[in-house]
């Protein structure tokens, strides 16, 4: 049970992350990053019943070195730095780089994976529930 980040895409992409988090004074959201996901792997950044947190999360994923990104619709901007970061929402220490970042709805999901590509830019989202109890 966790989100998972899975790279189809034929290059190694790197992935940002925001989270609710209620111990961040001010706005209580956490953003972390930068994993690195080579081609062909899966990254488990989050290992949580997502039935347990809030249902709304956001990530934002990119091939540097050939300047694909994955992005949001334009509405969820965020300031992060270039390094490797783990802070809360309001503390922009370092933070000379915005991304859209891709809104995540959990919505009664447990376990969510983002497949990225095969194309860059492409990115798919599967979840699985809980299974009914039968009537």
């Amino acid at each position: 049970m966790a989100l998972h980040f899975q790279n189809l895409y034929s290059g190694t992409v790197w992935i940002a992350f925001l989270y609710h988090a209620p111990s961040c004074v001010g706005a209580p959201w956490k953003k972390m990053g930068w994993w690195q996901v080579n081609s062909g792997q899966i990254l488990s950044p989050w290992n949580v019943n997502l039935r347990t947190v809030n249902r709304f999360a956001a990530f934002h994923a990119l091939d540097s070195t050939r300047g694909v990104n994955w992005n949001g619709t334009g509405n969820n901007w965020y300031a992060v730095p270039e390094r490797a970061f783990n802070q809360c929402y309001d503390d922009n220490t370092d933070c000379n780089l915005v991304f859209d970042f891709i809104v995540l709805d959990f919505n009664g999901f447990y376990d969510v994976t983002v497949v990225l590509g095969p194309s860059a830019g492409k990115l798919s989202i599967k979840g699985l529930a809980p299974k009914k109890p039968p009537p």
